[in-house]
């Protein structure tokens, strides 16, 4: 299985996995908000994601590992600096983790 790296709150790329092959690793980097949207249940139900809210730096930097989709679908996300964290993104472009079979 491959694992993907999503670092955040650095540059915020769409990650596109394949369900059953790949698993996603999320490091907080530096001190940030973090929300989704995860309506088709991609990461479970209680989902495997973080939980949204804030997430100040740490050394070593906070991480999840391993967390595997379940179920094909989009997540939006977000994760900023300052101010509200809005899962479409700042700009109303979404951030996406995209889930195929």
């Amino acid at each position: 299985m491959a694992t993907k790296q999503l670092n955040l709150p650095g540059n915020l790329p769409d990650v596109n996995l394949n369900k059953n092959q790949d698993k996603l690793s999320i490091t907080f980097d530096n001190a940030c908000t973090w929300c989704y949207s995860d309506p088709n249940f991609v990461f479970g139900n209680p989902s495997v994601l973080p939980a949204a809210g804030y997430y100040p730096k740490t050394t070593p930097p906070t991480s999840f590992n391993n967390l595997q989709p379940v179920a094909d679908g989009t997540v939006n996300y977000n994760a900023v600096t300052s101010g509200e964290c809005n899962p479409e993104g700042i700009t109303q472009t979404a951030h996406t983790i995209i889930v195929t079979g």
